[in-house]
């Protein structure tokens, strides 16, 4: 696409599936505004919902990029902002184990507590994407546990099973 002096390459596919999601989530806002105007309904799907549609404001320019001749002749070098698959083994078993501790934390809720699961996820998320000090480990698994457990204690009026807290 020509605009003025300027050739534009439009990356549709990327265009696409933003649009997608986009409107799934402007469909989930309208259809949960229509259930209830009430704050309880309200309170956590309005604001993150408005959140992600202007998120897919700042994402859309990125779908269109400017071609000057000179630069489409050279050779192109690997852009570091671009996304690659994992192609190293280990990179994909440290993957394959951070979706199975997801599981496990999801499974074990109930089990041993909100609490102790997300403490136990939390570290070890940090343990298989390499973080080795245990003071570390232990302070920031209990940080982001307390602020789990108490902030959805403040959002969500469920009572969560928890073992400690």
């Amino acid at each position: 696409m020509r605009i003025g002096q300027h050739r534009y390459i439009i990356d549709y596919g990327h265009l696409a599936l933003i649009t997608l999601i986009a409107a799934a989530i402007f469909w989930y806002l309208l259809d949960a505004r229509s259930v209830s105007l009430s704050v309880n309904n309200l309170l956590l799907v309005e604001p993150v919902a408005l959140f992600a549609l202007a998120m897919y404001l700042f994402i859309i320019p990125q779908c269109f990029h400017r071609v000057d001749e000179q630069l489409a002749k050279s050779p192109k070098e690997q852009d570091p902002l671009s996304p690659t698959l994992p192609s190293e083994r280990s990179d994909i078993i440290r993957m394959a184990i951070l979706g199975a501790a997801l599981g496990l934390l999801v499974f074990l809720l109930d089990v041993v507590g909100f609490d102790v699961g997300i403490f136990l996820f939390t570290a070890a998320a940090m343990a298989v994407c390499g973080e080795r000090r245990p003071l570390h480990l232990l302070g920031f698994s209990l940080a982001v546990t307390l602020v789990a457990v108490y902030g959805f204690r403040a959002l969500i009026p469920f009572p969560m099973f928890t073992t400690f807290l």
